[in-house]
């Protein structure tokens, strides 16, 4: 799947509300999600085809939606984040997720400079892990990466533990702050598991790790027992040599986008 022309994009949604994954949850976020997806996790219930219009939350939590129409360009996404940005609510970074933003490449790398200096607000990438080279592209403007280690027991896709080590490797490269969320199963694998930790142990990263509970989804609800969890958690941490957390997905407990 080759990425969008470097100036017109198609967005699905762009809301505020607090971060629910991973070690900054709380954190108000201005969120904007792109269309498509190079994986196909079966956990997954994240719309990623491409959409006609794009759906805007003006009033957080409101659960009203006005729509524009896709694809648009770096600067009618500019002043759409403007408005959205204004005095009325304290966002405290601008959060990049999808599908697979990184898909996206050629136009975050014209958008995110001028973002960043623009809207003054911290960027944080929620990313597959697996797309160096096109994160490679826009490091430099990325202040936190929110990146998956996936579980070929867990998403019933082949293995790409080597993409996920190069990536590791360019994260670190550029010191970046980092979190490595792992979605875990009903049917993870110790296998998976050990061959996760080798990657972050031969990577020798700084990075926070966090294990998060699958939620039930349309294709699976092979969600896993307290018991595996609490397991699990002991395992990583002894065989990494620091602390694991277990988040779930806590925008979900509370009825949040």
């Amino acid at each position: 799947m080759k990425p969008t022309h470097q100036n017109s994009v198609y967005i699905s949604e762009i809301f505020s509300s607090a971060q629910g994954e991973g070690v900054n949850i709380g954190r108000r976020q201005l969120f904007v999600r792109f269309c498509e997806c190079h994986r196909n996790c079966i956990y997954c219930d994240t719309p990623i085809e491409r959409t006609n219009t794009i759906a805007i939350e003006y009033d957080p939590g409101s659960g009203v939606f006005g729509a524009i129409p896709n694809p648009v360009s770096v600067e009618q996404l500019l002043e759409i984040l403007d408005e959205m940005n204004g005095a009325e609510f304290a966002h405290d970074d601008l959060f990049i997720t999808g599908g697979e933003p990184l898909l996206q490449s050629d136009f975050l790398e014209t958008f995110l400079p001028t973002a960043r200096t623009q809207l003054n607000l911290p960027v944080h990438l929620e990313t597959s892990g697996d797309l160096t080279e096109s994160f490679a592209k826009i490091a430099d403007q990325i202040d936190h990466v929110l990146m998956d280690i996936k579980l070929p027991s867990v998403t019933g896709e082949p293995e790409t533990w080597e993409l996920h080590q190069t990536f590791l490797r360019e994260i670190k490269k550029k010191e970046i702050g980092t979190t490595i969320k792992l979605v875990i199963s009903a049917d993870t694998s110790d296998a998976d598991l050990a061959e996760s930790v080798e990657l972050i142990t031969a990577t020798d990263i700084c990075a926070h790790v966090v294990l998060q509970p699958m939620t039930a989804a349309l294709k699976t609800d092979r969600v896993p027992t307290a018991k595996q969890v609490l397991n699990w958690q002991s395992q990583m941490a002894r065989a990494i040599g620091q602390n694991v957390r277990i988040i779930p997905q806590c925008h979900k407990l509370m009825g949040l986008l």
